[in-house]
């Protein structure tokens, strides 16, 4: 699967910020390699979500909104990627297909995306929580 720029810059916001310390823009910028237009559109519709909270002026920036803990990376990914099924089937695209109660392709992207699911729902932020300190981004 290949993560659109928002989601991939949304998983690495939240990767790196913290409960105890707001992380600014510009250190978002410098630290994670994003551009300072995907930082504010992501911010705020991570907020929207409920899953940051931002803070403006001196001793400013962005926090979690909730524990690492209790946000799942596919909540976020839901968040920001089309709700389609990665391998969807075309049948009703083109009109009725002659092989769909024979087609081992759809089963087996229809396996696949759920497995896709099934691992991205383990894990959450805390699982994902850099430490940008010990050069992990």
């Amino acid at each position: 699967m290949r993560l659109n720029a928002a989601t991939n810059g949304a998983l690495r916001i939240l990767m790196a910020c913290r409960n105890d310390r707001p992380l600014t823009m510009p250190e978002m910028t410098r630290q994670l390699g994003l551009t300072q237009a995907l930082v504010i559109k992501t911010c705020n519709e991570l907020m929207q979500a409920g899953v940051l909270v931002g803070q403006r002026g001196r001793g400013g920036g962005y926090r979690l909104a909730r524990p690492a803990s209790g946000i799942g990376a596919l909540e976020i990914i839901d968040l920001f990627e089309a709700k389609e099924n990665l391998f969807p089937c075309r049948v009703g695209e083109s009109g009725e297909c002659r092989i769909l109660s024979l087609c081992k392709l759809r089963r087996a992207c229809e396996k696949a995306h759920a497995a896709f699911r099934g691992e991205l729902e383990l894990l959450t932020v805390a699982d994902l929580a850099l430490d940008l300190g010990a050069g992990d981004a």
